[in-house]
């Protein structure tokens, strides 16, 4: 069956004709049947999930669909399990696909018997129901979930030959299963980098929300250390030496780090090589001492306990082969004779598993530690606390990334390549990620007439625009029943009141928020990023923007690309024109979801008419613009200033 066959199909079946929509039908198909790499601009209301997903369901093809988070991974099963219902009634032809979220997102089960946490959730209800061990599912507190989640360092590649629970593994005998059968992956961003797949060669890859794409691969790319991971390796160590380690942890961080941080939560970091010094004679150096030590107490039981021993379990035997841990030349000699572990050989399990892990760990810092002395121009440093209640003290964090995540997503490792988004921009694709392609941008499917755009005679430069937001703010709300308040500051959330009708972010799930909205529980919703991006209420509506959405050049990642882009003689400010434009486009996104939609956007911030761009953009859309009230019309001689 061709696309465009189903498609008529769904038409029959009371679905909206949609002319780009079938557009990026037609430009998906081209790309299954000759490869390449398109951006397509998907304007709100084209449909696109059904547009990218009908050509690879029809065609028979695999395919990998990335988005941003997690919660759209969510979204787009229900899109997908709809058209395969649609496509087996059909044809009769079964199409499998499975819902991949990265390996820390399941229920370990070998944790799960070994932590035994008090508050478990819903999760012995789910662990009776044919449930995947997807905990994102679940409701479990998040201390919880890192206690019991599938973890890396404890679940080594030797470790895993010899769980307890290796058959019954929620993440790698059914999802790694599902994922090497299924013919559509469903993936987020974060784990797309981490480049986990087989035979990506004979698949499709579909970036969707490619918006964010570069910000998501940068935080995937992400390495770091903290000092909860360091004082759980100092943990790991004193249960192998059986005696306490000391190490400076708490004085390395608050000596160097109190003192910016008195008032930030996150700052930018020039370079760490300054640190490195002092952290490896204070930190590194006193570790691995440690943990050299420890290998050897744990050696010396190990070949006693293996010479007291007629036979061991095969288990045991193979492990300690590929550990290497104990003499070759003891274990070679020790016979094994029976299957399964007993419980003193599982003892010395946990107690190599536990050293490994602190290799593991103390091997990624060693890493780190490298990468802080040579202090390579293409990264970009940080360094972050916040109050932890199981530390009873300030967690710090240092963090190393890319500045731009060029050649983390490669598209010639796979068989065609399609990013799309409301937003797609080609140039910031190209400086970003190092991904280049043909770009097409679909028309627009809405009616804009009925939006009007107010910008307000001030800007956050001017002295007395906290006080024009406010009358903006009330304004908008004697206008709407439902408002969206977008803010680029959290400082300015204070500047928003209503008591009990204003939802505010952070005060509980966004999820949840935004269905309070749209159920009329709330009037008023107020946020940073994820309103601008992420919001989606349909009908009448008031949209508040408090500024143009800069970036704040004090965000780690966008202080170091700025600081990047200068040494390589390149103007930020372009850089920094472009992400704002984008983020503005999805602001206005918000606005109308369907047709029928309509309503009112104000924005705080004349500086609009500097930026030609914006306002063609809202000229292109039919949005009526009024310049505090009143209407404006484009001049020969420009725009208002």
């Amino acid at each position: 069956m061709e696309p465009l066959e189903f498609y008529e199909y769904l038409l029959r079946r009371g679905f909206e004709r949609r002319k780009s929509q079938e557009e990026m039908i037609r430009l998906v198909e081209r790309v299954i049947e000759e490869g390449g790499v398109k951006l397509i601009e998907a304007p709100t209301g084209t449909g696109k999930t059904f547009g990218y997903l009908i050509p690879i369901i029809t065609k028979g093809v695999k395919a990998i669909v990335s988005t941003g988070t997690k919660i759209l991974q969510d979204q787009l099963r229900r899109d997908i399990e709809f058209l395969l219902t649609h496509y087996r009634i059909l044809t009769g032809k079964e199409i499998s696909y499975a819902v991949v979220k990265g390996r820390a997102n399941y229920l370990c089960l070998d944790r799960l018997e070994k932590e035994k946490p008090e508050d478990l959730g819903d999760i012995p209800q789910l662990m009776e129901k044919n449930w995947d061990g997807d905990l994102t599912l679940a409701q479990v507190p998040p201390e919880t979930v890192s206690k019991i989640n599938v973890d890396e360092d404890h679940c080594t590649p030797h470790y895993r030959e010899v769980c307890p629970f290796r058959e019954e593994c929620y993440y790698w005998s059914l999802i790694k299963v599902k994922e090497k059968t299924a013919d559509i992956l469903v993936v987020n961003h974060a784990l797309l980098a981490l480049k986990e797949f087989e035979d990506t060669k004979d698949r499709i890859l579909v970036v969707d929300e490619a918006h964010e794409f570069d910000r998501y691969l940068t935080l995937a790319t992400t390495s770091g250390v903290s000092l909860y991971s360091l004082r759980e390796l100092v943990g790991t160590l004193e249960r192998l030496q059986g005696e306490k380690v000391e190490v400076e942890l708490e004085s390395f961080f608050s000596e160097n780090f109190g003192e910016l941080l008195k008032d930030k939560e996150e700052i930018p970091v020039e370079s760490f090589k300054p640190y490195a010094e002092p952290f490896r004679r204070q930190i590194y150096d006193p570790l691995r001492e440690h943990l050299r030590k420890a290998r050897e107490k744990l050696k010396e039981e190990i070949e006693e306990f293996l010479s007291s021993r007629i036979a061991v379990s095969h288990r045991l035997k193979f492990y300690l082969e590929r550990t290497m841990i104990a003499d070759p030349k003891v274990i070679d000699r020790t016979r094994s004779a029976y299957e399964e572990p007993d419980g003193e050989e599982r003892r010395l399990i946990e107690k190599v598993k536990r050293l490994e892990f602190a290799e593991r760990r103390i091997f990624k810092i060693g890493s780190l530690l490298r990468l802080w002395e040579e202090d390579p121009p293409e990264y970009g440093y940080s360094v972050s606390r916040s109050w932890s209640r199981r530390l009873q003290t300030f967690n710090y964090r240092m963090e190393v990334f890319p500045v731009f995540p060029r050649e983390v997503v490669r598209p010639e490792d796979f068989k065609g390549v399609v990013l799309t988004s409301a937003t797609v921009d080609p140039e910031d694709l190209a400086q970003t990620t190092g991904i280049v392609g043909d770009f097409h941008k679909l028309s627009y499917n809405f009616d804009y007439s009925r939006v009007t755009f107010i910008v307000e005679r001030t800007n956050p430069k001017r002295e007395g625009w906290e006080e024009s937001f406010r009358e903006a703010y009330r304004k908008i709300r004697s206008m709407h029943e439902k408002v969206l308040v977008l803010l680029t500051n959290k400082e300015h959330i204070k500047l928003v009141e209503g008591n009990g009708e204003v939802g505010r972010q952070g005060e509980g799930s966004l999820s949840r928020l935004i269905e309070d909205l749209r159920k009329g529980r709330i009037k008023v919703l107020v946020g940073l990023d994820s309103l601008w991006t992420g919001v989606d209420v349909k009908g009448e509506k008031g949209i508040l923007m408090s500024k143009l959405p800069f970036e704040n050049p004090d965000d780690p990642i966008t202080y170091h690309r700025i600081r990047f882009l200068k040494e390589i003689g390149e103007d930020p400010f372009l850089y920094q024109r472009r992400k704002a434009f984008i983020k503005f486009r999805q602001g206005v996104g918000r606005l109308v979801r369907q047709k029928g939609d309509w309503g009112t956007i104000i924005l705080c911030d004349d500086r609009i008419w500097r930026y030609r761009e914006f306002v063609n953009f809202l000229k292109e859309l039919g949005v009526k613009i009024l310049y505090g009230g009143i209407f404006t019309r484009r001049r020969t001689s420009g725009y208002p200033c």
